[in-house]
């Protein structure tokens, strides 16, 4: 009897000491802390194009939300390839022991990073990046890392801003191409009187000033947009200034050291 009290004793103590025994909180929630913070910063320096941008832990989920303050950016028009091709340039740019815990930590507690975009229409889109698909981004090169689907999205988006420069209010039409490394508008007008008389320093001043204002509206994003787009092989803008009856064509580029 005495044997079978002591087995049932010892029994319960193992319950007990088990069940004491708290579990150490994630890694992830600390970083997520300083993450916050860092993000936080960047948007109060980017009011023009950012709403906001917060992370938070929850049960292996290191959640990032990115609210657009730029009425341009629609959420649903991004892709995978994309925000992971970003988020892999990021990544590369903030290498260190920090980076190295949070994919470990993520990886080891079997989570993911959930990157939400949301617009000022209300729309919002989340992409799901696994811990294995995070070690991908950060050691793979960016040819390896749908660069060709990553550039094709950014070229649309990119397309779509044709009516943003507000160059031509009287085109007919408006197309959008990437011709020689740069990003290339072309108006095309019924006929050359609205432009004739417009020298070529006079069109790259008028698009300068279309295009400056965009660049300094991303604020403290503005590095990181330019980068991309340079990782894409582009190497500024240009406009570009045509008719249909007198074959008359003017153009103008504006590099990225000018935007700058």
């Amino acid at each position: 009897m005495k044997f079978k009290l002591s087995l049932l004793c010892a029994f319960f103590a193992a319950i007990l000491i088990s069940c004491s025994g708290s579990k150490e909180p994630s890694a992830l929630i600390a970083h997520a802390d300083r993450l916050n913070g860092e993000l936080g910063a960047i948007a109060e320096e980017s009011p023009m194009f950012l709403d906001s941008a917060t992370v938070n832990y929850a049960d292996g989920t290191l959640a990032v939300n990115i609210a657009f303050a730029d009425t341009f950016f629609t959420a649903s028009e991004f892709t995978d390839a994309l925000v992971q091709y970003t988020l892999a340039q990021y990544m590369k740019s903030h290498t260190g022991a920090n980076l190295d815990e949070v994919v470990n930590t993520i990886s080891k507690e079997e989570g993911k990073m959930a990157i939400t975009l949301i617009d000022r229409k209300g729309g919002s889109k989340t992409f799901d990046v696994p811990a294995a698909r995070l070690r991908q981004l950060v050691k793979l090169k960016p040819m390896e890392l749908n660069y060709n689907d990553a550039r094709a999205n950014v070229l649309e988006i990119m397309e779509d801003r044709d009516d943003a420069f507000e160059l031509a209010a009287n085109a007919e039409d408006v197309s959008f191409e990437v011709a020689n490394g740069f990003a290339q508008y072309t108006f095309t007008f019924p006929n050359a009187n609205g432009y004739a008389r417009l020298k070529q320093a006079q069109l790259t001043g008028r698009c300068l000033n279309a295009v400056k204002p965009i660049y300094d509206n991303y604020g403290a994003c503005r590095t990181m947009v330019e980068d991309l787009l340079k990782s894409f092989k582009i190497d500024g803008y240009r406009f570009v200034y045509e008719n249909n009856r007198d074959k008359y064509t003017l153009k103008a580029s504006v590099p990225w050291r000018t935007i700058n």
